[in-house]
C-alpha cells in the first residue's frame, strides 16, 4: 500500500513537468524576395533541387512537394490557370485528370488545382496555382506540385490541403517583374487625367489578337488585320495584311529539333548559321549585321540565344530580315523567330514586330 502511494506521488510530481515540456519549433522555408513562407511538416525534410525554388520530401509516404515562383504575364488569374492547364495538356508526359477552382481562405486567395498522371510512370501529381495578389491580374504565381504514387490518388488533395495549411504569403515581392507592353504596360496605357477633367477614353489595344500554340511551347499577341496560319506542325506564320503587298511582310516562328531530340542543331548559333546560309543562297552578296547574343528574361525563364539582321536582294526586290534563335528550356528544340519584309517597309513593321516580341511568352 505504501509502495503504491509512493508511485502515485511520483507520477503526480512528474506529470505536470512532462506536460509542460517545450515542443520543437516548426521548421520553415522562407523566400523574402518572393514574399512567401512554407512550413516543413513533421516527417518531411528539405531536399536540394536546382530546378525549383524549394523542394521537400516525406520519405515514408514517398511524396515530394516542389515550389516554384512563376512570373507572368498570363493575363488575369483565370487566364493564368487556363494557360498552365493547357500547357500540361500539351505535354505528352502528362494526362490531365481534373482541373478545379481551389478556395484558399487561410491565404485569402482563390487558386486552382490540376490533377495529373504521368503516362510513363506509376505517379500522380497535383499542382496548386496561387496568385500573389487576390481578385485580379497577378504578376507572380506560386506553383506547388505534389508528386505521389498512383495508389495515393484518393488522398492527394487532402495531403495538399495539409501542406497548404503551412503556406503563407508574407507581403509584396521585392521587385515586380516587368510586363510586356502588350499586356498593359506603360507604353500602351492612356495618360491619367488630373483634377475634375473627364477621363480619357481607353486606348485601343494595339495587339488585341492572341495566338496560343502551347503545344509548340509559346503564345503571343498580334495586331488586328494580321492573319495567323499554321504552315506545318512546327511553323506558324503571321502576315501583316490580307492584300498581296501586305502579306509580303510576315513574322515566322519555327520549332527546329535539337541534336538531343534527333535533329541536326546543337546550339542556337548552328540554327542562325543555317538561316545565313539560306539567305546567301538567295543572294551571295547579302549583308549581315548586329550579330549578337539575345537574352529572354520572362516567366522566370532565363534563355540565351542569338540574333542578327540581314539585307539581301531577290530579283529586282530588296529585302530585310530580323532573325532571333532561342533554345527551348528542356533543350529539345530551338525557336526560330524571324521578321521578313521589303526593305522600304521594314522600319514600319519592325516596330510592330518588337511589340509582338515583347508579348511572346515561352512556356517553362
Amino acid at each position: 500500500m505504501i509502495r503504491a502511494l509512493i508511485c502515485l506521488l511520483v507520477v503526480a510530481v512528474w506529470a505536470p513537468a512532462a506536460a509542460q515540456a517545450p515542443r520543437a519549433a516548426p521548421a520553415f522555408h522562407e523566400n523574402p524576395p518572393a514574399a512567401y513562407r512554407i512550413q516543413i511538416p513533421p516527417g518531411w525534410q528539405a531536399v536540394p533541387n536546382d530546378e525549383v525554388d524549394f523542394a521537400m520530401r516525406d520519405p515514408q509516404a514517398d511524396m515530394t512537394l516542389y515550389v516554384r515562383v512563376l512570373e507572368g504575364p498570363y493575363g488575369d488569374d483565370r487566364d493564368a490557370f487556363r494557360v498552365l492547364t493547357e500547357f500540361f495538356k500539351g505535354d505528352l508526359d502528362y494526362l490531365v485528370l481534373r482541373t478545379t477552382p481551389k478556395p484558399l481562405p487561410a491565404i485569402g486567395r482563390d487558386g486552382w488545382n490540376i490533377v495529373m498522371r504521368r503516362t510513363a510512370q506509376p505517379r500522380v501529381e497535383m499542382v496548386t496555382i496561387i496568385p500573389q495578389t487576390p481578385n485580379g491580374e497577378s504578376s507572380i504565381y506560386y506553383h506547388l506540385r505534389l508528386d505521389a504514387p498512383v495508389r495515393r490518388l484518393d488522398a492527394l488533395e487532402s495531403e495538399m490541403d495539409r501542406v497548404l495549411l503551412g503556406f503563407r504569403i508574407t507581403g509584396e515581392p521585392a521587385s515586380q517583374p516587368v510586363k510586356p507592353r502588350s499586356d498593359g504596360g506603360p507604353a500602351f496605357r492612356p495618360p491619367l487625367q488630373q483634377g475634375a477633367a473627364p477621363a480619357a477614353p481607353a486606348a485601343a489595344d494595339p495587339l488585341p489578337q492572341r495566338l496560343e500554340e502551347w503545344q509548340l511551347g509559346y503564345a503571343l499577341r498580334y495586331p488586328a488585320g494580321w492573319t495567323a496560319a499554321k504552315l506545318n506542325a512546327f511553323t506558324v506564320r503571321l502576315s501583316a495584311g490580307r492584300d498581296a503587298r501586305s502579306r509580303e511582310s510576315a513574322l515566322t516562328i519555327q520549332n527546329m529539333a535539337s541534336v538531343a531530340a534527333g535533329g541536326v542543331y546543337e546550339k542556337a548559333e548552328d540554327v542562325a548559321a543555317a538561316f545565313r546560309k539560306q539567305i546567301q543562297g538567295l543572294d551571295p552578296k547579302a549583308q549581315f549585321r548586329n550579330e549578337r547574343p539575345f537574352q529572354y528574361n520572362r516567366t522566370r525563364l532565363r534563355l540565351t540565344g542569338t540574333e542578327f539582321s540581314a539585307t539581301y536582294r531577290v530579283g529586282e526586290n530588296d529585302w530585310r530580315q530580323w532573325q532571333i534563335v532561342l533554345p527551348r528550356p528542356d533543350g529539345s528544340a530551338f525557336h526560330a523567330w524571324g521578321l521578313t519584309a521589303p526593305a522600304e517597309r521594314f522600319d514600319d513593321f519592325v516596330r510592330v514586330a518588337a511589340a509582338m516580341l515583347e508579348s511572346w511568352v515561352i512556356a517553362p
